[in-house]
C-alpha cells in the first residue's frame, strides 16, 4: 500500500535523446520528432519500505502489445499499454533503493 503526493511536470523530449534510452522491450511513441517525457515528485508517508520521497525524469512514452483490426472482415484486438517509463530515478533512502532495485531492476 502506497500513500501520499506527487506533482508531475510533463515535457516535451527530442526523440532522438529519448530513443538512445528507450527500453528495448516498448515502442517509443512519438510525433513530429517529439514525445511525452517530464518529471515526477512523489512523497511516500506510507510505503512497503516506510516514508521516503522519489524523483523520476520521464523518458518519454512507450508501448507495449499492439492492436490488429480488421483482419478478414472481423474485428480482432489484442491489448496496448501505454505508459511511461522513467529514465533516471532517485529516492531519499537506502532501504527505498533496494526496493526500487528488486522491483524495478534500477
Amino acid at each position: 500500500r502506497f500513500e501520499g503526493r506527487f506533482i508531475f511536470r510533463p515535457s516535451l523530449v527530442r526523440v532522438p535523446d529519448a530513443a538512445d534510452a528507450a527500453p528495448k522491450s516498448a515502442s517509443l511513441i512519438q510525433l513530429f520528432g517529439f514525445s511525452l517525457g517530464g518529471s515526477v515528485a512523489l512523497e511516500y508517508d506510507v510505503s512497503p519500505v516506510g516514508p521516503y520521497r522519489e524523483y523520476v525524469d520521464m523518458g518519454g512514452l512507450v508501448a507495449l502489445g499492439g492492436v490488429d483490426v480488421g483482419i478478414e472482415n472481423r474485428l480482432d484486438s489484442r491489448s496496448l499499454v501505454l505508459g511511461q517509463w522513467g529514465s533516471n530515478l532517485y529516492v531519499s533512502t537506502k532501504v527505498a533503493e533496494d526496493f526500487c532495485r528488486q522491483v524495478w531492476g534500477v
